[in-house]
Parts: C-alpha cells; sequence; structure tokens
C-alpha cells in the first residue's frame, strides 16, 4: 500500500511540470498567432516614419521609395523600401545594435527575393522570433512554483497586456523602440535562467550579456542603463567561486558598462541640438510665466525666449534651428547639467513637468503616427483597433498624475523589500538577486521617465516614454498576480501557491 502511494505521488509530481509545461507551451502559440493576424495578414499594419527612419536605414544602403514628405511621414505606414546596388555617400556616424538586426533583415530579404525591394515586414518576422522566446523563457520561468490554475491567468495577462498592438505594431518599423521592448525581455529571461538552476553555466551568463548590450545599445536613450544592468550584473559573481566564472562576470560587466558609454558618447552633435532645442522650447520655456528670466538663468540671451512653444522641424522658424548664429549663441551655452540645475533650483516647474510626462506615461500609442499603408484605403493617421484592449484600458483606468506613479512604485518596492529582509535574514542569495531583477524593472523603467522631460521636453513624449510604460506593465502584472494570488488564499480555495519572487515553504534550494 505504501509502495503504490510513493508510486502514485511520484506520478502526480511528474504530471504537473507537463501540465505547466503545455500551458505556457499553448500560450506562446496563441500570442504567435495573434501577432501574425496583427503584422502579416491584410491590412498589414506597422507605424509611420515621425523622420526618424533616415539615421537608421542610410548606412545599411535602403531608402525610400515615396516621394512625397505627406506620403513619408506620420499619416500611413510604408512597408516598402528601396535597396541601393551601387556605392553611397555615408555621411552618418548614427550607432546603434538596430543597424545589425536590419542588415541581419536586409541579408534575409534579399536571399529570398533577390528584387531589391525590402519589405519592412522582414524585421517583424525577426522581431516576433526573439519575442517569442523571451515570452515562452520568461513565463516558464516565472511561472514554474504556481499552481495550474494561476499559471493559466498569468499567461492570459501576459498575452492582453504584452501582445497589445500598441507594443506589437512597431515590429513593423526601423524605430529602436522594439529592439528595446524585445532585448530587454531577453535580457531578463536569461538573468532569471542563471537564477533558476543550481549551477549557472557561463554560455547563459554569455548570452545574457549580449542581450543587455543588443538592449543599452538599441537607443542612444538607453545608454544610462548600463550602469543598473551591471550593478545587478556584478551580484552574479557569488553563484560560482571558480576562475573562469567569476572572469567572464567581471569582464562582461565591465564591457556593457564600456559599452553604455560608447553609445552616449557617440551621440551626434544634429541628435544632441534636437534634443538640446527641445528640452528648451518645449520643456523649460512651455507654460512658462516668466520665458526671458528663464533663459537668462541658462546663460542664454534673452532673445530666444521668443523660440518657446516651437519645434526643431517646423516649417517655418524665427531663426534656422542649425544656423551659425544657434550653434555660436545657443547649443553651446546649455547642456543636460544646465537643464538639471534649472529643475533643481525651481522645484515647482520640475513636479510640473512630472505630472505632464505622468499625463503621457500610459498613451503607449503616439497620437501622430498612423498604422496603415496608404493603399488600405484608411484615413490619413487611422490606428489599429485590432487587440488594442489594454492600450484603450490603460488610459482609462490610471490617474494620470506623478503622485499615483510614485504611489504604485512604493507598492511595488514595499513588497520586494519585505520578502527581500527574509531572503536576507536565511542568507538565501539567489533570492536576494532575483528580487534585485525585479527591482532593476521599476529603475529602468523610472529613469525613462525622468529622461523623457529632462531630454526633450513634450516633444514625442508618449514614444520618449515607451519603455517606462513596458517596465510600469511588467511590474503592474507582478502586482496583478500577487493579489490574485492573496485572493485565492484568503477564499480559502486550496494550499498558498509560490510567487517566483517569493521563497516556497518547503523549498531548500531558494
Amino acid at each position: 500500500m505504501m509502495r503504490q502511494t510513493r508510486r502514485n505521488r511520484a506520478v502526480k509530481t511528474r504530471k504537473i511540470p507537463h501540465f505547466h509545461q503545455r500551458i505556457v507551451q499553448m500560450a506562446t502559440a496563441l500570442m504567435a498567432l495573434i501577432i501574425i493576424c496583427l503584422l502579416f495578414v491584410k491590412p498589414y499594419i506597422g507605424m509611420a516614419d515621425n523622420g526618424d527612419f533616415f539615421r537608421e536605414i542610410h548606412n545599411v544602403g535602403i531608402y525610400d521609395l515615396t516621394t512625397t514628405f505627406e506620403d513619408r511621414h506620420f499619416g500611413y505606414f510604408t512597408r516598402l523600401f528601396g535597396i541601393r546596388q551601387f556605392p553611397y555617400e555615408l555621411n552618418t556616424t548614427f550607432i546603434s545594435s538596430l543597424s545589425l538586426v536590419i542588415r541581419v533583415a536586409l541579408t534575409l530579404d534579399l536571399w529570398l527575393t533577390a528584387d531589391n525591394i525590402f519589405d519592412v515586414r522582414m524585421m517583424g518576422v525577426i522581431y516576433t522570433v526573439l519575442f517569442l522566446l523571451a515570452f515562452y523563457m520568461l513565463l516558464k520561468q516565472l511561472t514554474e512554483r504556481m499552481k495550474a490554475p494561476l499559471v493559466a491567468i498569468t499567461a492570459a495577462i501576459s498575452i492582453f497586456i504584452f501582445g497589445d498592438i500598441g507594443y506589437i505594431a512597431y515590429f513593423n518599423s526601423f524605430y529602436g523602440e522594439p529592439a528595446s521592448y524585445v532585448f530587454l525581455f531577453l535580457t531578463l529571461a536569461f538573468m532569471f535562467k542563471l537564477l533558476r538552476t543550481s549551477k549557472p553555466s557561463v554560455s547563459n551568463f554569455i548570452l545574457f550579456f549580449v542581450c543587455a548590450s543588443f538592449f543599452v545599445a538599441a537607443k542612444q536613450q538607453n545608454a544610462p542603463v548600463a550602469i543598473l544592468i551591471a550593478i545587478v550584473s556584478v551580484r552574479f559573481f557569488f553563484l560560482r567561486k571558480d576562475k573562469l566564472w567569476r572572469s567572464t562576470v567581471i569582464t562582461a560587466t565591465t564591457l556593457l558598462i564600456a559599452l553604455g558609454g560608447f553609445v552616449f558618447g557617440s551621440i551626434t552633435d544634429d541628435i544632441k541640438h534636437i534634443n538640446q532645442y527641445h528640452a528648451l522650447t518645449r520643456g523649460i520655456l512651455a507654460d512658462s510665466i516668466n520665458p526671458e528670466r528663464d533663459v537668462k538663468e541658462l546663460g542664454l540671451d534673452p532673445k530666444y525666449s521668443l523660440l518657446g512653444g516651437t519645434t526643431y522641424y517646423d516649417k517655418y522658424v524665427v531663426e534656422p534651428p542649425e544656423s551659425d548664429q544657434m550653434n555660436k549663441e545657443f547649443y553651446s551655452k546649455f547642456g543636460y547639467t544646465s537643464i538639471i540645475k534649472y529643475y533643481v533650483l525651481h522645484p515647482d516647474r520640475a513636479f510640473e513637468k512630472l505630472d505632464l510626462a505622468a499625463k503621457n506615461a500610459f498613451a503607449i500609442r503616439p497620437q501622430v503616427i498612423g498604422n496603415y499603408e496608404k493603399a488600405a484605403g484608411k484615413l490619413e493617421g487611422q490606428k489599429a483597433a485590432l487587440w488594442s484592449g489594454w492600450s484603450t484600458v490603460k488610459l482609462v483606468i490610471f490617474p494620470k498624475n506623478f503622485k499615483f506613479i510614485v504611489f504604485f512604485y512604493a507598492i511595488y518596492y514595499a513588497g520586494l523589500v519585505r520578502i527581500y529582509v527574509q531572503r536576507l535574514r536565511s542568507k538565501d542569495t539567489k533570492g536576494m538577486i532575483s528580487l534585485e531583477v525585479f527591482g532593476l524593472i521599476g529603475l529602468i523603467g523610472l529613469a525613462q521617465f525622468g529622461a523623457s522631460f529632462l531630454g526633450a521636453g513634450d516633444a514625442d513624449m508618449a514614444k520618449h516614454l515607451f519603455l517606462f510604460d513596458v517596465c510600469y506593465d511588467f511590474m503592474f502584472v507582478v502586482i496583478l498576480v500577487n493579489f490574485i494570488d492573496a485572493l485565492y488564499v484568503k477564499l480559502k480555495v486550496g494550499e498558498r501557491v509560490n510567487l517566483p519572487w517569493e521563497k516556497p515553504r518547503n523549498s531548500i534550494s531558494g
């Protein structure tokens, strides 16, 4: 009888991981089906160009086939681009890992079609494959200790949120946002994978480093985040004592910091000037009651207060943004240090801008960028409604002020700290690092939130806050699943499930 009971328990133990695996596989397959319907079935969906594409595609030999500004920018998604057949002048030194993704897509496109026409959906194919891998890895690792019903609920919530058209439409574009999205998830997936094994492998750490490098270099806005990732990366040093592991961790972490510094330092003057211009005209001078005083505090001639409210791209300008006068008297006189100093001395203005950022923080989809091709017969600038539930609901349910974001972060980190103290007392190193990874997600989002208005004022703020939205939604899923678990316990449905950020009561491995 006892032998039969042990056998039944063993069978039951084997069935639970299998059923869990099936849920994760089905969820990933469903996510794949949704993305295929959104991106690769007519009418095709993508993101129109806001003017950023040129610096990404020029050096790889891709060019616009459309001839008019109206057809090329903002209103309509462009699917087909030309591929140069002859040498061309490299007139930009813009550096990003996105260029490598574009080159891979270009190579695959030429290999498959050889028609010298690049279909941007090839970018969508690459991002889709990488995203599904990241989604599968994260869902599998973060739900491995949950009971089957909570695994299914977590999977459904994740599909609804992270498969939203507001995120997925970026896949068919040359923006840096989808690379940031996909490689951030891959970075997190490999970090958690390193913590889920008894002896983390050097190969997995190298994969983590590669994904983190692609993330940091995807957008120059991501470069400072290298420091945050490196701080957590150093913690992996203590997971093994052998020389190979520790030398790999130190070398990779050092290279990651160096890469972040290199990417940030390689920002070209034209991009710096755009950001400086908007940081003043669409930031400090926006809604200023004394613009002349504000301009003087930055060390500029008060006459530049006339630029308030204008953008770098305006057709009719008070002064051309790249004139000799602007280069001599404007851009050379102030920088990010001056801007930060201004907001420190004027905290009331800083909180105004933080509230302004909060008003845009939950808008995943930029208002001025359309999703359809002109040939689809849709209105100019029209957005796709298919699978837009989360991006629509998100605009309604969350208060649009900075105080709420502070409150949300307080709840999130209070939960992490409470469990972190428990793991610290039990000397659970892996458990502590796991919580530090969860904490890292919030810090990345917060860094993007602050940089959004410091770097470019309110110009294109929804797009600049893209990564904040990703991190916020990840945190929201963590809080929501934890709440559902607590409700499950309160209703006394059964035994408490083991969440990935909490140590199981019967666990000895952490």
